[in-house]
This record gives structure tokens, C-alpha cells and sequence, in this order.
């Protein structure tokens, strides 16, 4: 019996060590040598206004992880915020790859309040970076389409995630709010936010806010 043991115990040393290299190389290596980051699935340009289908997750060797790099978790943090640099399709970027909308913004543009009281329909889905088209609430008249800068809650902290819930635990970032979309800002010229006021404002009526490949 004894004479047994020895070559069974060899035989599980050898299968054990044959499934550990088959683990290793299945999902082992990946497991402990490299982790998740988010990586651009577009190059985009200085000025370019960020959304959220710019980027997946990919894997990357530890040892070539950018500094500071953004997980899928973060991409909420940086939505609505523009490019300050190009940035390569497949790149791994940080937070200081992007700047508020307001610090970089067209010439003659700026960031103008589409009030709630304005607003006759829009989607509860809006966010920042969306493109919208803005019409006349019977659809009658269109004021032109405009990028949004801000959607915000009625205490004006910004909405980042569907239904007024943001994925970020950090209750500080004011980005954060738990509280359903109440407003809306929007990039535009002076006198296309003037149009728009003075519709409202004159003739009492209210705005339909379209998002961009969405029919009326």
C-alpha cells in the first residue's frame, strides 16, 4: 500500500500544479497583474463637451495605469465637463484631462437658465453634455439646439444620474444630488437665449426640450 502513496501524491502535486497554470493563464494573470480602468472609445478634441458613451472599461498591466486614472465608477464625475486637450481613442484619462464647461466655452456663447416654469415637456433622462433641440410647446416655433451644461435640482446642485440618483458615495461632491432635475442650462448666444425668454416671457407659453434623435 505504502508503495501507493508516493506516486499518488506525485500525481496530485503534478494535476495540481498543471491546474494552476491553466488558472494562471485562463484568469490568474489578469486577475493579478492588471485592473479595470475607463478608456475613450472616440478621440475628441480641445473643447469637446464629455458623455458617457465616450467611454468603456478595458484592462490594463498595473505598471502602465496612468496616474489618477478614471474607473467606470468616476465617469459620472467628468459627464458635461469638456476636453482640455485631444485625447486618443483607446486612452486612459484623470480627472485633470477636463475642465467645467464654463472655463472654456465658444466665443459669443455662455451658459443661460432655462427655468422650470418654462418648461412645458422634457425628458426626466436629461443630463448634463446632452444635446437638445428646444421647440415652442405645440412645436410650432423651433429656438435651435443647444448643448446642455447643468440639469439641477431645486436647491441648485446638479443631477448627474437618471431619476435624480448618482452613483458617487461622496456626499461632498457637488456634482452629487439625490433630489429630482428641477432646471436646466444650456450653452447658447445671447440672442438665441434672448428669443426664447422673450417667448415665454411675452407671449406665455412654454418650451418642449427634445433630446437630439428624438421626434416630435
Amino acid at each position: 500500500m505504502k508503495r501507493f502513496i508516493k506516486p499518488f501524491i506525485g500525481g496530485l502535486l503534478i494535476l495540481s500544479a498543471f491546474a494552476g497554470l491553466i488558472y494562471w493563464e485562463n484568469d490568474g494573470r489578469e486577475r493579478w497583474t492588471m485592473e479595470e480602468v475607463a478608456v475613450m472609445t472616440e478621440s475628441v478634441e480641445t473643447g469637446d463637451i464629455i458623455t458617457k458613451d465616450m467611454f468603456r472599461p478595458a484592462r490594463v498591466n498595473r505598471d502602465d495605469t496612468i496616474n489618477g486614472a478614471l474607473r467606470m465608477s468616476d465617469v459620472s464625475k467628468v459627464t458635461g465637463m469638456i476636453a482640455d486637450r485631444p485625447i486618443e481613442k483607446k486612452s486612459q484619462v484623470s480627472m485633470k484631462f477636463f475642465d467645467e464647461p464654463e472655463t472654456r466655452l465658444e466665443k459669443g456663447k455662455s451658459i443661460y437658465v432655462i427655468k422650470n416654469e418654462w418648461i412645458d415637456m422634457r425628458s426626466s433622462s436629461l443630463r448634463c453634455g446632452d444635446t437638445v433641440n428646444i421647440y415652442s410647446d405645440n412645436g410650432d416655433t423651433f429656438f435651435g439646439t443647444f448643448t446642455v451644461a447643468f440639469v439641477k435640482d431645486d436647491n441648485e446642485q446638479e443631477v448627474v444620474e437618471a431619476e435624480g440618483f448618482a452613483k458617487s458615495e461622496n456626499v461632498l461632491d457637488r456634482k452629487m444630488s439625490s433630489r429630482p432635475a428641477y432646471h436646466i442650462e444650456i450653452i447658447a448666444s445671447l440672442e438665441e437665449y434672448i428669443a426664447i425668454q422673450k417667448f415665454v416671457t411675452e407671449e406665455l407659453r412654454s418650451l418642449m426640450i427634445v433630446q437630439d434623435g428624438d421626434f416630435i
